[in-house]
């Protein structure tokens, strides 16, 4: 297991665990990452109305699975924004999703609102241990809402 101490090693395993040819999800290395008791809440628009379905780790990897059944997919991170206080972080991760990482189509894009927390601290009351994630709330871009420039710079 690496170590993830910090927010980078994090999200980098966070795009690269979910993407992959059909079936090729790492889902033992993307438990890593997450707090036994993190939440993840996935966000859309049904009939006109917002709605969030809300997972545990073990149900959001149950609900994905038929998703992604035969498909190849690649989540690719296209821009970051993180503010830290003291042992917590948020971040705004922006993404796009495409059948392979340089495939001219994008299927769509994103915003992943991740709050994580570093488990020790250091002399220099800094974090020194590992992050993990807490939470995870998206949604996608659709026709009036459109990713925030700022959002799309690493």
């Amino acid at each position: 297991m690496a170590k993830y101490d910090t927010i980078n090693e994090v999200l980098d395993t966070l795009y690269d665990c979910i993407s992959g040819p059909p079936g090729g999800q790492d889902w033992e290395r993307d438990r890593e990452i997450y707090h036994p008791r993190c939440v993840l809440v996935r966000t859309r628009i049904e009939n006109g109305k917002p709605v969030a379905y809300p997972f545990s780790f073990d149900e959001f990897v149950e609900a994905t699975i038929p998703l992604l059944e035969g498909k190849s997919f690649y989540e690719i991170e296209i821009g970051r924004k993180v503010d830290v206080f003291g042992q917590v972080a948020h971040v705004y991760s922006s993404y796009e999703a495409r059948e392979t990482p340089d495939h001219p189509a994008i299927q769509f894009r994103g915003v992943n609102m991740i709050h994580l927390w570093n488990d020790d601290m250091g002399e220099d009351g800094k974090p020194s241990g590992r992050w993990w994630i807490m939470g995870i709330i998206w949604d996608n871009e659709r026709e009036g809402l459109d990713l925030p420039g700022e959002w799309l710079q690493r």
